[in-house]
């Protein structure tokens, strides 16, 4: 995402922190703020990120006469909805409402959790921040070390991330699931269950069961 000073601003409200990115922020000026839609990026400085695509009250009308004139969506006779709705795009408006659904939980269980993503902070190491050969030098570990009757043998999967203060790695499966591996690094095919490996629903399971006391220990 493109930057902007206010992008990095800690935003206190309440007993939550967070950083907030805005489309309009970044972009050319937009004419009706009160009518139109973005995209925002919400960060909680705790390992969790999100993309959201927000919708004024105004744009719904405006987005169905679109599709009635452009024959989208049955001729209007449906709308895929964003993920949040808001009275204007100002980054007043926004704080606030992110702010206050923060005070009320998850923004992953109040909207949408396909808006969830995750920021690897310390011990983490982002796999998109890893240069191509240690990823590789990882991955091939992985396989040596996997025996024939291993959860992870023969599954498509794709590391994306290490932790920096031991030799776990994290990788995401084809079907969403989360893995965490301990590597042995004894370079040959392991027995007895190794190499030690915890399976996570997606991504959120993981950030709640494992990443989030990760990063909470390590800061400590």
């Amino acid at each position: 995402m493109e930057s902007n000073p206010l992008s990095d601003k800690i935003i206190q409200i309440g007993n939550t922190s967070f950083k907030l990115w805005l489309e309009f922020e970044v972009s050319s000026p937009w004419n009706d703020l009160e009518n139109d839609f973005a995209n925002i990026g919400v960060n909680t400085l705790d390992g969790r990120r999100y993309g959201i695509n927000v919708w004024t009250y105004k744009f719904l009308e405006s987005a169905i006469k679109q599709d009635e004139k452009s024959g989208e969506n049955l001729n209007g006779l449906y709308l895929t909805p964003p993920d949040l709705f808001v009275k204007e795009l100002t980054r007043d408006c926004i704080e606030r409402t992110i702010g206050d659904l923060l005070e009320k939980g998850n923004l992953e269980e109040l909207l949408n959790t396909s808006i969830f993503e995750l920021e690897y902070l310390e011990p983490y190491w982002d796999a998109m921040e890893m240069e191509d050969k240690n990823i590789q030098a990882l991955m091939n570990e992985l396989k040596l070390e996997l025996p024939e009757n291993h959860l992870l043998k023969e599954k498509k999967i794709e590391l994306i991330a290490r932790k920096t203060n031991n030799d776990q790695i994290v990788l995401e499966l084809e079907n969403g699931n989360i893995a965490v591996t301990h590597l042995t690094w004894k370079s040959k095919k392991e027995i007895d269950g190794y190499p030690i490996t915890r399976i996570y629903k997606d991504k959120i399971d993981f950030w709640n069961q494992e990443m989030k006391s990760d990063i909470i220990e390590f800061k400590e």
